[in-house]
């Protein structure tokens, strides 16, 4: 779940750049909280992470979020209450300390939380784990090319599917496994090890033998999505040309409240 959590922070950490945002608050800039959680089902509660901005110094200086501590955060379920308390190793993060307490898929969450006399809120539903996820095979044959040698014109195809009779966004994120990298192909000499798609609302995926670029184990992470995730997916993948102010679901704040649920398969390369 390691691999889950880089990901969305990796989308998250955009969010920083709030301060370009020209929206009119009735508390100043540097008091808007940025709200960045999200809910694993059959995980505890223990990624939620509360900031705050500093406003642009100087037109070189970039803004940046500093951690909002001593805040009471309170997650609703149902009739269910959970009071977070604060890390003592990393300001900003909060967590419920119940660790054997799980979240639920297909149940409506929301947060809470009180920020300069203002209620600070949001709702997300967590999906469902993927169902009949499959690969049409789990194991590839690549000859590997050494100097001199004629390339294969040999295509092989995997077939990625899964139901998604609801419309739901996923994204796949496949990874090779091995620490130590073995290339099919001696004019290889990155270390290019893992393919991150972006959320669509779709059922299949193809990958072939000509994107395998190593020897090895490759694990397959099929995420199912939120539609809040998807849209902060597609407005932080804005360009320095073309700003475009990131979507947020938190009310009085920035940020987002999210959830989304995966299944893991796996798949060989080898050589003949």
């Amino acid at each position: 779940m390691k691999n889950t959590i880089t990901n969305i922070l990796l989308i998250i950490t955009l969010l920083n750049f709030y301060a370009c945002d020209d929206n009119d608050y009735s508390f100043t800039k540097e008091d808007i909280p940025i709200v960045e959680a999200y809910l694993i089902p059959g995980e505890p509660i223990n990624h939620v992470k509360l900031s705050k901005l500093i406003p642009f110094l100087s037109e070189d200086t970039l803004s940046y979020a500093e951690p909002i501590s001593n805040v009471n955060i309170r997650i609703f379920s149902g009739n269910n209450s959970y009071e977070l308390i604060e890390s003592k190793d990393s300001a900003g993060w909060y967590y419920f300390p119940d660790t054997t307490t799980l979240v639920a898929e297909n149940q409506e969450y929301s947060i809470e939380l009180s920020y300069n006399e203002k209620s600070v809120s949001a709702r997300t539903i967590t999906p469902e784990k993927p169902l009949n996820f499959k690969l049409s095979q789990n194991l590839f044959y690549i000859q590997r090319m050494e100097e001199g040698d004629m390339p294969t014109f040999d295509v092989q195809t995997c077939e990625i599917t899964w139901d998604n009779s609801d419309g739901s966004y996923y994204y796949l994120n496949i990874e090779l496994m091995n620490t130590v990298i073995d290339p099919v192909n001696y004019m290889i000499t990155d270390t290019i090890t893992q393919t991150l798609t972006t959320p669509v609302i779709s059922d299949v995926y193809n990958i072939t033998s000509r994107n395998m670029r190593y020897y090895g184990t490759y694990r397959v992470i099929l995420y199912k999505v939120n539609e809040e995730y998807a849209y902060l997916y597609s407005t932080t993948s804005s360009t320095s040309q073309s700003l475009t102010d990131p979507y947020t679901n938190i009310e009085n704040g920035k940020g987002i409240f999210t959830a989304f649920n995966t299944d893991t398969l796996f798949f060989e390369v080898k050589e003949y």
